[in-house]
């Protein structure tokens, strides 16, 4: 069992314990009748009402009725209690109603990790601090390479597209909830911005510094975009899974690589 670092780093095995509950309380103040998901649960609440920035160990523990000392017992890091928070946020995946085929399992994967994050944007406000380990991200890990399990793709294969389409998950999120949260300031909207950068890039563009961009600023590509963040979204994520296909198709049977192995 792992024991809590000292001087300030973090054991990854400290987390592994903290994520996946095996980790023995602290001795630091009194045994109460707590458990480690009230109190996440309660920090959750707080972030959902307040964002993270409201988040705190005062705050936690006045909301559960104990006092931030005692707390410490339970959870001996704000950090820890964000990587605790994000965890729980992420909740199990639900599979029953994804599609039987593959390129629809990963389409569903994505919207519905797009769908979770945009309902609790202050989980892209809580800084990554390692791979996926608690239950309910290993869980969508292993949704994810089920899917793909009767595919021609190697395991290699099949770990980089968990990474691709998680990592686009995270960025596109990030950008919408970044785009709006900004709307109060800029005055612009997420649907507001092509035309908007249609006209910015069209005063600085114009010139033989940048001949590719300005090509596609006169084709007026930016000032056509009137589609949703959703819209989007699918765009880009039905770009990669049309070569994740592409790849199948060369792994699989008749493609390319296996008629190198044939010798043909």
């Amino acid at each position: 069992m792992a024991t809590e670092p000292k001087g300030g780093g973090r054991d990854p095995q400290y987390l592994l314990d903290l994520l996946w509950r095996t980790r023995p309380p602290g001795t630091r103040g009194p045994r109460g009748s707590l458990t480690l998901d009230q109190i996440v649960g309660a920090a959750v609440e707080i972030a959902d009402a307040e964002g993270v920035e409201g988040v705190s160990m005062r705050k936690v523990a006045e909301k559960v009725g104990v006092t931030t000392m005692s707390l410490y017992r339970y959870v001996p890091s704000k950090d820890d209690l964000l990587d605790l928070m994000f965890e729980m946020g992420t909740g199990m995946p639900d599979t029953s109603d994804w599609p039987d085929d593959w390129y629809g399992r990963i389409e569903s994967y994505a919207l519905d990790v797009r769908r979770v994050m945009i309902a609790r944007p202050w989980m892209i406000d809580i800084p990554i601090s390692g791979p996926p380990m608690g239950p309910n991200n290993i869980a969508w890990m292993e949704a994810v390479l089920a899917s793909l399990s009767d595919t021609p793709l190697s395991e290699d294969d099949k770990l980089g597209v968990l990474m691709v389409v998680s990592g686009f998950v995270l960025n596109e999120v990030s950008q919408e909830v970044s785009v709006t949260r900004a709307a109060p300031r800029t005055g612009v909207g997420y649907m507001e911005w092509g035309m908007a950068y249609q006209r910015m890039l069209e005063k600085v563009t114009d010139n033989p510094d940048y001949p590719a961009l300005s090509r596609l600023v006169k084709s007026g590509a930016f000032a056509d975009d009137r589609s949703t963040a959703e819209e989007d979204f699918l765009y880009g994520l039905r770009f990669i899974l049309d070569g994740i296909t592409a790849l199948y198709a060369l792994r699989g049977p008749g493609g390319r690589e296996a008629r190198a192995g044939n010798g043909t």
